[in-house]
């Protein structure tokens, strides 16, 4: 209108972008909804490229550089062990024990087990023993088996560390979308076929509240209509299993056997010259050589005291205090040596206190949010996954403060899972890396952890060499006082 003001006209125009937005962002919303409940069915030529990307995926992101892993460091043979007293047996008397069975021959591959247990196999073990070695070796046997045969099932490996609660079935699903890229559609075809097999990897590390849950819903799993005989392999530690009152409903159990003492007298005088102080510290102390029957502390005690003499190995304290000091001498090797665990020459790029600062300052977060895997794409998914438990724990001091981070993250999640607005989530990742909040992150210093063997890759984030490392760094940061920990993070955002 003529008489209408300036103002009037600047509002009016306001307006109808807000209502333009609105329509878009209505009729995007239908469009996810439609695509949501109106599922075509993958036809031939979709599930073959669905099936040989996803076997490309896997190989690529798990089993590539298998071959290159920390168990390379030493030859090692480690050995497995029937558990039938481990998995339910709806023929027995429902007691629930976990009484060993006799040792298996020493050649013998998981991969021979999970074909006898007809593909529904539980891996047991002590942290550091190689359970998921194990089950990484079982992928990569899979892998070759399925691009060799078209009837085949693929191997998905998958953190249950990252399961939440809920169905099993729609975290399978959401989780093949989101790490591997595979449709729904494509992925609910090869399950109703049966060619999908599960290798899920850490069922101590899901929540402690949440893991009787885990067991009831991958029973539920593999017993539905839908699902039959779904191939699944599981991992678990084997004392935080004996704590649970329930039993997986699979077909068989292993454990990964400790080494003989008597072995690591044999590996280590193999060995060498070069762990000439370590083998004698081993041999005049029977609980040093305890400590190294798992191949985890054996590769790592190698790789730290390797070409030291027997007085810097020799110590005292209880299991946890020398494990402790085993770590720390393999992280200031790993970093000052001038090459990375490949072998190839590359001098470092960061010094020891920079490492360490960082790796604390990880360590002590992912504990906090009860995490092992964090994402140096993604920082600020380590809250998003966080439970209501979790929050309420880290934030139990303020209410003011829970309430605001629930509200920040609740904003994070909308913007995060919308595409209008994903944008805005990339911006606010920018922010948070521009202001230094997680200088462990960094895309440099990721990689350099990495080759030197103190992070590993995980799927599209990065973990801790291993769950035993990750918690004894997060127990010095810890055990260090508010100004201490400050000196940390002055000494993280170092360039």
């Amino acid at each position: 209108m003529v008489g209408d003001s300036p103002r009037r006209v600047a509002a009016a125009c306001a307006v109808a972008l807000i209502l333009a937005g609105a329509a878009l962002y209505i009729r995007y919303l239908r469009a996810r909804l439609a695509d949501s409940s109106d599922h075509v069915e993958a036809d031939a030529g979709q599930l073959q490229r669905g099936r040989k990307a996803l076997i490309h995926r896997v190989h690529h992101t798990w089993t590539n550089d298998l071959e290159f892993r920390l168990n390379d460091a030493v030859r090692l043979e480690v050995g497995l062990q029937e558990f039938p007293s481990a998995v339910h047996d709806p023929w027995g008397s429902g007691e629930l024990t976990t009484e060993a069975g006799t040792p298996l021959p020493a050649d013998t591959a998981l991969r021979t087990m999970f074909e006898r247990h007809d593909q529904q196999l539980l891996v047991l073990g002590a942290p550091g023993a190689g359970k998921t070695v194990h089950l990484l070796e079982l992928t990569a046997a899979l892998i070759k088996e399925a691009r060799a045969d078209a009837e085949a099932p693929v191997p998905v490996f998958l953190l249950l560390t990252n399961w939440r609660g809920g169905p099993l079935d729609d975290w399978l699903i959401s989780e093949l979308q989101h790490r591997y890229r595979t449709s729904a559609d494509v992925t609910r075809a090869l399950l109703a076929q049966g060619k999908i097999c599960f290798i899920l990897d850490g069922l101590d590390e899901v929540d402690l509240e949440r893991q009787e849950e885990c067991i009831s819903r991958i029973n539920a799993f593999i017993s539905a209509d839908g699902y039959p005989h779904c191939a699944i392999a599981v991992s678990c530690r084997l004392v935080d299993y004996q704590l649970l009152s329930q039993r997986l409903a699979v077909n068989g159990a292993v454990t990964v056997q400790p080494l003989p003492v008597t072995a690591v007298h044999d590996i280590l005088h193999e060995a060498g010259a070069r762990v000439r102080g370590l083998r004698a510290a081993a041999a005049a102390d029977t609980d040093l050589a305890e400590l190294l029957t798992t191949p985890l502390m054996l590769g790592v005690a190698v790789l730290a005291y390797s070409g030291v003499d027997e007085s810097a190995v020799r110590s005292a304290g209880t299991l946890e205090e020398r494990r402790g000091l085993v770590y720390d001498a393999f992280l200031t090797r790993m970093v000052t040596r001038d090459r990375t665990l490949r072998g190839y020459p590359k001098p470092p790029r960061f010094s020891v206190d920079q490492v360490a600062s960082r790796l604390l300052l990880m360590a002590r977060e992912m504990r906090k949010y009860q995490v092992t895997v964090i994402y140096p794409s993604d920082p600020l998914r380590i809250m998003l996954q966080a439970s209501p438990e979790v929050l309420e724990q880290v934030h139990s001091g303020s209410r003011i403060r829970l309430m605001s981070v629930k509200f920040q993250i609740a904003h994070l999640r909308l913007i995060s899972s919308t595409s209008p607005s994903r944008l805005l989530y990339r911006a606010t990742i920018c922010l948070v890396r521009f202001a230094s909040l997680f200088p462990y992150l960094r895309k440099d210093f990721v990689h350099f952890a990495c080759e030197r063997a103190l992070l590993r890759r995980s799927g599209d984030g990065v973990a801790f060499l291993h769950k035993t490392f990750q918690d004894h760094l997060s127990q010095r940061a810890d055990g260090m006082t508010p100004q201490e920990r400050n000196g940390l993070y002055r000494q993280a955002v170092k360039p």
